[in-house]
């Protein structure tokens, strides 16, 4: 193994999304924005909606939106099981723009029905996810 590398896996039901040795991944947890890198304290968390930054050595990184799940982290290693993923070349935006906007939609018009409204909430979450990093791309 190199020194100083974390061994990435990012897994969806479809696929192996990414296999790679890196310096460090950056992704959203429940709890908020957590950083990887090699010797980290082994934990499992959750994983919320919005952009990975994978940093891959030599100035090198690729961004990728994750949409749920949970990572398992060890010293060397991280594997995240998410529901779906994408790189930031694969955001169709107006696609996103749209599901935003109906997701924005059932919120206002199913403000009381709680289970529904977490559907919604997280269509939102995903659009948005998808639009931020796809704006992204753009401004590359």
């Amino acid at each position: 193994m190199a020194e100083n590398k974390l061994e990435l896996h990012v897994v969806t039901p479809d696929r192996e999304f990414y296999s790679s040795m890196v310096d460090m991944i950056i992704f959203k947890s429940t709890e908020g924005d957590i950083g990887v890198y090699h010797n980290h304290t082994p934990i499992v968390t959750t994983i919320a909606s919005g952009t990975a930054i994978i940093k891959e050595g030599d100035g090198q990184e690729k961004r990728a939106v994750l949409h749920n799940g949970f990572a398992e982290i060890t010293e060397e290693m991280v594997t995240v099981l998410t529901d779906a993923a994408e790189w930031d070349y694969e955001i169709d935006v107006e696609r996103a723009m749209a599901a935003r906007e109906r997701a924005e939609k059932r919120i206002e018009k199913l403000m009381h029905e709680e289970e529904v409204e977490a559907h919604a909430e997280a269509a939102l979450a995903r659009a948005l996810a998808r639009i931020e990093l796809a704006q992204f791309h753009q401004t590359k």
